[in-house]
């Protein structure tokens, strides 16, 4: 028994498939094609709210990437800058949205991992195990914070082409 269908029926019907297969398509495509970014200038502030006339104290990051390589440098102070880092190296690996790294200061030699995942424009940043002890002073690391994606221009883009200078000459001795 065969079934005859109106052509008003297979209009709408090839209409409809049409429509889900270029929305899968430009779906699919453009989540294929976007990987995500860890490079740039991230920071967290860290205030006294007891105290609003003290200075702030934060952790700033700056990284560069190229594929799924990562390098960078960090900063950090206390809250009332009583102790003010200078920081240290950081480089590892990018996965998706997630990234492995290698923290290391230059004041105390302490070395720590840390995974670092991307969610929007925030970089969620746990401090994970100590992989060589400082020898000397505290280290000033974020331990559990989302760093904010900084704008980078003035004085910040002149910081990273520097880090991303460094970085490439990193990457060229391996």
């Amino acid at each position: 028994m065969a079934f005859r269908l109106s052509a008003k029926g297979t209009q709408a019907s090839l209409l409809i498939t049409l429509c889900a297969g270029l929305c899968a398509c430009t779906t699919s495509s453009s989540a294929q094609t976007k990987k995500p970014n860890f490079e740039g200038a991230w920071s967290v502030e860290w205030c006294d709210k007891s105290r609003p006339d003290t200075d702030c104290g934060g952790f700033n990051l700056d990284l560069v990437q190229s594929g799924s390589a990562l390098c960078g440098s960090y900063n950090s102070a206390r809250v009332g800058l009583t102790q003010i880092d200078e920081g240290g190296r950081v480089w590892g690996t990018a996965n998706g949205g997630s990234a492995v790294l290698t923290v290391e200061s230059e004041r105390s030699g302490g070395k720590y991992a840390v995974h670092a995942v991307l969610v929007g424009n925030q970089l969620h940043w746990k401090l994970g195990q100590t992989i060589r002890p400082a020898d000397r002073d505290i280290d000033i690391i974020a331990i559990d914070e989302k760093l904010s994606r900084r704008q980078l221009d003035g004085e910040l883009s002149a910081r990273h082409a520097e880090t991303a200078s460094d970085c490439q000459a990193q990457w060229e001795k391996k």
